[in-house]
């Protein structure tokens, strides 16, 4: 009997993707897994990295997910055959508005599995049940009072995409990248070494290859148009600002769905309760379905509980050096997220609260809805309770691995030609021994979660001395999804 396998799923947030330009999303958590014991089964894991849609809606990322996840049961890279006895266990992991997606994800798969419907040609229970925990990280359940800012502003940035857009179309690959060595130069001169700006210039200077290999040309074109296309999302469709805005995401559940005003309960009840299957469904007919998360998640979360998925959330929190020099986009977004001046928003973002820190669960540190990690307010990371939320002093692209300059040589050991950027330079004191802390913690947290690995089927875990080919821990890149879709 083939061994079952433990696949650790991460999804990104806003802007999301796998890898673009000479940007890894998730920057050297895979090394992190490799060296370190991934709980008490001491078992393989593998780590997926989902390519997301840059600024699409909420419902729209998690259909994409959705799909994603199907062609992967049906490809037998999860594998599932209950009749055997056999199933790998899934592990989803969220950043950003990356948890945003998985909670409508399981919204879809609830409302499917009820019905006993197949998606996108696989049964809905088959993925529902694999699905054995769900971790967020920096995630806003309850929205972001930057989205809310960013929203009377959608056309600037939908119109910055557009033009940068036209810009490399009419330049050649040639152009653009030697203006990125030009500017590298004079922003080295000047002193300024924005995290952003580095990684930017970074990728414009990757669409040429000076070599005459005939893979690295391919390689450079490569580059070039998935920028490309990366940017023509963001200028087409920036829906998400809305599903972020507090006050698009509570209360809405009514609007999106046609139903009565009410609040479905579905915590003493053994299965989905067949009114809110409904609800969900006509929601997701109306593309709407994200709209549902605020409005039930308390019991969903209870039942979560039942069906044996682990949840929790990680908060990050950085804090604005008020003696210190402009603080570039950190300074920027810090601001404006801190600056709450409807107080609509405040309720909606969540009361202040009290979380334990991941480092010292014992104690614990008061949340305001003011507080943030330079995108994302605290309180509207606490979720499903302040006591299954964790938090960590860090900015939003900490986590990510982007809390320094790693050059490619240093990267994470799945591809040298990437590296790792400080993006918001937030002079937070999160560094690599946080960084080994926080994702020692979700790899076992994870583990530990896993209801369909016995200790007896599990093999020890190699050391990160091992050979290649005995690792513990495996890590695929994806393609990027071409279509958008739901359910069948």
């Amino acid at each position: 009997m083939s061994q079952s396998r433990s696949h650790l799923v991460l999804v990104p947030g806003f802007a999301g993707f796998d890898i673009l330009g000479s940007v890894v999303y998730y920057c050297g958590v895979t090394e992190v897994l490799r060296k370190t014991d991934t709980g008490p089964y001491q078992g393989p894991l593998s780590v997926h990295c989902f390519p997301n849609l840059p600024t699409a809606s909420v419902d729209t990322r998690a259909h994409a997910l959705l799909r994603w996840l199907a062609d992967r049961f049906r490809q037998g890279v999860f594998h599932e055959n209950a009749g055997r006895g056999q199933r790998d266990g899934l592990h989803l992991v969220g950043h950003s508005t990356g948890g945003r997606d998985i909670k409508t994800l399981m919204l879809l798969l609830l409302a499917a599995s009820e019905r006993h419907q197949r998606v996108y040609g696989v049964p809905a229970e088959s993925i529902l049940e694999s699905i054995c925990s769900i971790q967020f990280l920096s995630t806003p359940h309850r929205g972001t009072n930057l989205a809310n800012y960013f929203l009377r502003r959608r056309p600037l940035v939908t119109g910055a995409a557009a033009l940068l857009h036209w810009w490399l179309r009419s330049a050649r690959p040639k152009d653009a990248s030697a203006l990125a060595r030009h500017a590298r130069t004079l922003l080295r001169t000047l002193g300024y070494s924005d995290g952003i700006f580095r990684a930017a210039l970074d990728t414009l200077g990757r669409f040429h290859a000076t070599d005459c290999d005939g893979l690295a040309r391919a390689e450079a074109r490569g580059e070039y148009y998935n920028v490309l296309r990366w940017l023509l999302h963001v200028a087409e469709d920036a829906e998400v600002f809305q599903d972020l805005d507090p006050l698009s995401s509570a209360g809405q559940m009514q609007l999106a769905a046609g139903q009565p005003d009410r609040h479905p309960a579905v915590s003493s009840v053994g299965a989905f309760p067949r009114d809110l299957v409904g609800c969900i469904e006509s929601a997701r007919q109306a593309g709407k379905a994200s709209l549902l998360g605020a409005e039930v998640e308390d019991d969903l979360s209870s039942y979560y509980k039942r069906k044996g998925v682990a949840l929790r959330s990680i908060v990050t929190r950085a804090k604005l050096d008020p003696g210190g020099a402009f603080l570039g986009a950190f300074g920027i977004f810090y601001r404006i997220t801190a600056d709450i001046t409807n107080p609509e928003v405040v309720t909606a973002l969540g009361p202040p609260c009290a979380v334990p820190r991941l480092d010292d669960p014992t104690r614990l540190e008061p949340l305001t809805p003011a507080m943030n990690d330079g995108i994302v307010n605290c309180v509207s990371m606490v979720y499903p309770d302040a006591t299954q939320s964790f938090l960590v002093d860090a900015d939003h692209a900490d986590v990510m691995g982007h809390y320094r300059f790693i050059g490619p040589e240093d990267g994470d050991g799945t591809d040298p030609n990437y590296g790792g950027y400080d993006l918001f330079q937030s002079r937070s004191t999160f560094d690599q021994s946080q960084f080994d802390m926080l994702w020692m913690s979700i790899g076992s947290f994870a583990m530990a979660s896993d209801r369909f690995a016995g200790v007896a089927q599990r093999r020890p875990v190699v050391s990160s001395g091992a050979p290649a080919g005995d690792q513990a821990v495996s890590h695929f890149h994806a393609e990027t999804p071409e279509s958008e879709g739901g359910a069948e």
